[in-house]
């Protein structure tokens, strides 16, 4: 019973990590939103008036 209980607990793990390092590369290298590339700037430019 003991080794069948060792066994269902080593494939929770690697389960676990499996979903772990999917989730670390989705995370890294997945936020593409479809186009690829994104275009344009993050940097508002301030106007000033005299």
């Amino acid at each position: 019973m003991e080794t069948w209980r060792q066994k269902v607990g080593i494939a929770a793990l690697f389960v676990c990590l499996l979903l772990t390092a999917a989730v670390l590369c989705y995370c890294l290298f997945g936020f593409t939103g479809g186009s690829g590339e994104m275009e344009g700037t993050f940097v508002e430019a301030e106007v000033r008036r005299a």
